[in-house]
């Protein structure tokens, strides 16, 4: 058996009382005795039971309770006490494999990884016909499988984050770390050591106007990067061609009107909320966050 890699899975956590348990129980159900893997619940803000849902799902975790919620703050703060590299930066609503996170370690061991994302499974088993028509759409873009973001869970090297320093105090921190660094210093990770597929699991909402809105935070939050930290290594998402290549992978027409008119829809109301001066840092969907019996 290969002898596992010590990392250190950070989860950043506002108000997540309803899926911290689930996404703590997924990380922790296949890890060995000798797992080495340190995890850091970075509660930021909560005004409800998020810190004893956690340390009640998983004691062996270290659980920080921060005033202040802020996502980036509470990364930069589990960042300040954490022990190990690679640092795992996992959303507390997405579900990721001990597995997953070792092929995520072991991928940063290659000369020159700087940043791992994993493969992504989405969870449309709840999603009404417009939000699977969406993401049909959604899955035949190239950056969908291309570990540009949208997994909700990404590492960085030790290397990486001497680089970086602190997260700045943003809405999008993954835009952020993959418009870092060139694309030959990231790692796209699909399988691990023996050849398994690993991924992360991700709920998207499961209505069509909390997409819209989830969207349109996606779209200030790269904005809001892209005017305050410029970067040679800017990640392209969408623009003239996807209609393009979405035809051309196979979509058809009526799921590439839905997903561009939903998308349409995001960009009016992201426009508004920059207008407005709106700086929603926590503006974020609550129907995939409903643990189904």
């Amino acid at each position: 058996m290969a002898k596992a890699l010590p990392c250190t899975v950070i989860i950043p956590a506002y108000n997540e009382e309803a899926v911290i348990a689930r996404c703590l129980t997924r990380l922790f159900e296949a890890a060995p005795p000798d797992h080495a893997m340190e995890v850091i619940v970075a509660a930021n803000g909560c005004r409800d039971a998020t810190v004893d849902a956690a340390r009640g799902a998983a004691p062996q975790a270290q659980v920080i309770d921060l005033p202040e919620g802020s996502k980036t703050g509470a990364i930069n703060a589990a960042n300040a006490i954490a022990s190990h590299f690679p640092r795992i930066v996992l959303d507390a609503d997405v579900e990721c494999s001990y597995a997953t996170v070792q092929a995520l370690a072991e991928a940063l061991l290659e000369p020159g990884s700087m940043t791992a994302a994993p493969a992504i499974s989405l969870d449309l088993d709840s999603a009404d016909w417009m939000i699977r028509a969406y993401f049909r759409v959604w899955l035949k873009q190239p950056f969908a499988n291309s570990g540009s973001g949208g997994a909700g869970c990404y590492a960085i090297s030790e290397a990486a984050l001497k680089q970086i320093g602190e997260f700045p105090d943003i809405i999008g921190d993954d835009i952020w770390i993959h418009t870092r660094f060139a694309s030959e210093q990231k790692r796209y990770v699909m399988q691990d050591r023996d050849g398994k597929s690993v991924c992360t699991v991700v709920r998207p909402p499961r209505r069509a106007l909390q997409q819209i809105v989830v969207e349109a935070r996606r779209q200030v939050g790269n904005a809001e990067v892209l005017r305050l930290h410029p970067s040679p290594h800017n990640v392209q998402r969408g623009g003239q061609g996807s209609v393009r290549i979405a035809l051309g992978n196979g979509a058809g027409w009526m799921d590439v009107l839905i997903h561009f008119g939903m998308k349409i829809c995001a960009r009016i109301l992201a426009r508004w909320m920059s207008w407005r001066r709106k700086r929603t840092k926590w503006t974020r969907d609550l129907t995939s966050r409903r643990v189904l019996p």
